[in-house]
């Protein structure tokens, strides 16, 4: 027995996904893990030659709920599967029996109780892998609630369990796996399926989701009803509205289709560059628009977060990409991403200059800004450059988010839009305001060397008034103006901000530091 069987629980089913990856003959991978004593002997003679996209899918399929999100994932992340592998997994699709409504009943009577209820329909509006939906009223409201189905926890943690720790091995054994940090993937998978598992964390989710987008008119999050909400029970305002790739309806209601294309890019602009809190599963059924033009999200399972600083570089990136300035798209990379040392910059900064040219060679109906944007992300991973995971699925995010914009209005000019908005959330971010707090908290986190930095340059003027006078022949007189100015600047910037008793101490200890360096 192999390290993976030992540390594996449930022996039973680590032998089923073996015998089944077997069937569709990927015998090469068991053999890669180690795992061919939990095959039958007329598996472990076979021949290992993988097969294609199509029986992968199908393998899948087959494994159920867990191994078909994971599919649906990894068809996002073309710097890890090959495209045709991608473009197969794509069409990953649930098969899912809806469970009896006795089953349904039983969970909302647990948890919350059937009276709190006006009433419930019987039959579920979806069902899904995860969860069932059903219509019912609330307090005289109409309302949607998302149940758990029943064992579904014990499934999805039995098989991610398994795929951990295959990973494992498979890092610590397999170079390829290794380079690829498929650990680091599958752990990121891991959490963000747990999340999914737990409707309270879906419903911080949804508010906060809904926070960040009450500056924009045109966007409906709907609102959560905690009280009759638990980890397995999740309810919401139902809302009324069309799927967006519905366009015989969208055309019957009659709206704005630009507004709306305008609408979804903004909103994936703000999540990305400006809150760093985004819709990760940005497919077109989680959309709906209403009658009055509004773009409604649904389904806050699974959300995506980045860094602030994440988050400003990648509005910078877009801009450079847009602008066409090359070198300032290779440095911003290689500060977001994670250098090897098989880093090639000669063969990134040769995709940069592709990429700019196809943008400014192109019009804007033949290209995507984000899908060139996320191919770059791809292709610096080919030349060493591994961008983080939580970029990479913000791209696809992106791209998506596009790409129903551009459904519903094809001549939409959405790089302007892309442009205007990256700017306008940069400066938001970007303020005098921004940089006086940022800088006022590094002094304090500092300020032992501040209250001593006017001695120290006191003594360091007296200590040199008894030094002679030497005349130096080479001319430094440049090196310190550039520190001396930037302080002096930073002076008067803090003096339009800061409050006066601030202004007073940290304009103080500026001047005097850059009079030292101007001395």
């Amino acid at each position: 027995m192999n390290r993976i069987s030992k540390d594996i629980e449930d022996i039973e089913r680590l032998e089923e996904i073996v015998e089944e990856v077997a069937h569709h003959g990927f015998n090469i991978l068991i053999k890669k893990l180690d795992l061919e004593s939990h095959l039958h002997f007329h598996y472990r003679v076979m021949s290992s030659d993988v097969n294609g996209p199509e029986e992968f899918r199908e393998l899948l399929e087959e494994l159920g709920t867990v191994f078909i999100k994971l599919g649906q994932i990894l068809a996002e992340r073309p710097d890890l599967v090959p495209e045709n592998y991608r473009r197969e997994l794509e069409k990953l699709e649930y098969d899912v029996e809806k469970i009896d409504y006795s089953r349904i009943e039983e969970i909302i009577e647990e948890e919350i109780g059937l009276e709190k209820f006006d009433s419930i329909d019987e039959e579920p509006l979806a069902s899904a892998s995860i969860a069932q939906v059903h219509r019912a009223k609330y307090n005289g409201e109409d309302v949607v609630l998302k149940v758990r189905k029943p064992g579904i926890k014990e499934v999805v943690e039995r098989d991610l369990d398994i795929l951990e720790k295959c990973a494992d091995y498979g890092g610590k054994h397999i170079g390829k796996m290794k380079s690829m940090s498929v650990l680091k993937f599958v752990k990121e998978f891991s959490g963000w399926t747990r999340q999914e598992l737990d409707f309270e964390r879906e419903a911080e989710n949804a508010k906060l989701f809904k926070e960040n987008t009450a500056d924009d008119e045109k966007i409906k999050v709907p609102e959560v009803y905690g009280e009759v909400s638990t980890k397995k029970v999740l309810t919401l305002e139902y809302v009324e509205g069309v799927k967006c790739t519905d366009l015989e309806k969208l055309e019957e209601l009659d709206i704005d289709t630009e507004e709306i294309a305008a609408t979804a890019v903004r909103a994936g602009m703000k999540q990305s560059i400006r809150d760093g809190f985004y819709h990760a599963d940005p497919h077109p059924s989680n959309f709906l628009i209403t009658e009055e033009g509004e773009l409604v999200y649904l389904d806050f399972g699974m959300m995506g977060s980045i860094s602030q600083d994440q988050s400003r570089k990648l509005g910078l990136m877009l801009l450079y990409l847009i602008r066409e300035n090359s070198s300032d798209i290779v440095d911003v990379m290689e500060d977001l991403g994670t250098v090897s040392s098989e880093y090639n910059r000669a063969g990134v900064e040769q995709v940069v200059e592709q990429k700019t040219r196809v943008l400014s060679n192109s019009s804007l109906k033949q290209v995507s800004v984000t899908k060139e944007m996320f191919d770059l992300f791809v292709k610096a991973s080919e030349n060493g450059l591994q961008m983080p995971s939580s970029l990479t699925l913000m791209g696809k995010s992106l791209v998506t988010t596009e790409g129903i914009g551009l459904t519903i209005c094809p001549d939409f000019r959405i790089t302007e839009e892309y442009e205007e908005t990256a700017e306008d959330l940069l400066k938001q971010q970007n303020s005098p305001e921004d940089i006086a707090k940022d800088f006022s908290i590094d002094l304090i986190k500092n300020k032992d060397l501040i209250a001593k930095l006017p001695s120290k340059i006191n003594r360091v003027l007296k200590t040199e008034q008894k030094q002679p006078v030497k005349v130096i022949q080479e001319d430094n007189s440049n090196d310190h103006i550039m520190p001396a100015a930037l302080l002096i600047g930073a002076t008067v910037l803090f003096y339009q901000v800061l409050p006066a008793e601030q202004m007073a101490i940290i304009g103080g200890v500026e001047l005097l530091a850059a009079a030292y360096l101007l001395r």
